[in-house]
Formats: C-alpha cells, sequence, structure tokens
C-alpha cells in the first residue's frame, strides 16, 4: 500500500460521514427552534429559522401539544448536534489541507512543477534512444499537437 492511501482513505471517509450528516439533517421534519404563540383563545406551535439571506422567519407547524412542543425541541436539538459535528469534521479536514472549491496552490505549483519536468525528461529519454528531436517538438506532441504531420498517437504506434 501507497503511503498516501491511508489520508486519501481519511478524507473519503470524513466526506463519507459529513454527507451522512448532511442527509440527516435535510430529513429533520422541522429544523428551527419552537416557539408557542398565543393568538386569540387558542396556543399554536412555531419553529423559527434564519433564512440564508440573514432574515428570521416563522413557520406554523400545528396547535400546541406537549407530544409536538417535545418533537420540535428533540428536532431542534439533534439539529444543534448534527451541524456542530459537520463543523468539527470541516476543521479536521482544513488542518490536513483539504479544499473542497479548486486545489491548493501548493497543489497547482506541483502541477506546473510536474508538466514541466515530464516534458524533460521525455525529451532526455528521446535523445538517449536517439531519436531526433528538438525539445520544442517533444511539447508540441506532448500537448497534442502535430509535428511533420505525426501527432502523439502516430508516434506511439511507430515504436
Amino acid at each position: 500500500m501507497l503511503l498516501w492511501q491511508p489520508h486519501i482513505m481519511k478524507f473519503r471517509n470524513y466526506l463519507e460521514l459529513v454527507q451522512y450528516l448532511q442527509t440527516r439533517l435535510r430529513l429533520l421534519p422541522y429544523d428551527g427552534t419552537p416557539e408557542i404563540k398565543k393568538q386569540g383563545s387558542g396556543t399554536y406551535l412555531y419553529v423559527r429559522k434564519r433564512t440564508a439571506q440573514g432574515k428570521l422567519t416563522s413557520i406554523y407547524v400545528g396547535t400546541y401539544t406537549e407530544e409536538l412542543y417535545n418533537l420540535l425541541l428533540r428536532n431542534a436539538r439533534e439539529a444543534r448536534e448534527i451541524k456542530k459535528e459537520i463543523r468539527n469534521i470541516e476543521k479536521q479536514l482544513a488542518a490536513v489541507g483539504y479544499v473542497e472549491d479548486g486545489l491548493t496552490a501548493d497543489v497547482i505549483n506541483n502541477i506546473a512543477f510536474a508538466r514541466a519536468h515530464m516534458k524533460m525528461n521525455i525529451y532526455d529519454q528521446a535523445v538517449l534512444e536517439g531519436v531526433a528531436t528538438s525539445f520544442p517538438q517533444t511539447e508540441e506532441i506532448i500537448e497534442n499537437g502535430k509535428v511533420f504531420g505525426m501527432n502523439a498517437t502516430d508516434v506511439q504506434k511507430r515504436s
């Protein structure tokens, strides 16, 4: 097993756990803080929640019953615990260098470094094997260009 494989498995396990927790969060019927409102002679239950725009909204749930109120409290507690666990996992991922949106600067630099050295290594190998080529021609072939009417596939077929 390669040295980096345990890290990939750790990332994968963390990401799968976050996905599972987000699914559980979406499946909660009421996500928000329960509130009791008295209007006229009735008592009603609402769930107060902050929207993506930052506004607080109240969503009507039903007439007040102890059972429904306790369900709303359990849902609110479970939602807080799930969100806290997701934040902790995301912090752990960030601590080991995981970036969700794109590549880190180090990875981009490593890719550029590898591309430059790959071209040089292929050119050096071609020279060692006695292939009459120049470095610009080697670069052109690697980047799927044509040199003397031949592309990378044609060069591979001749080998």
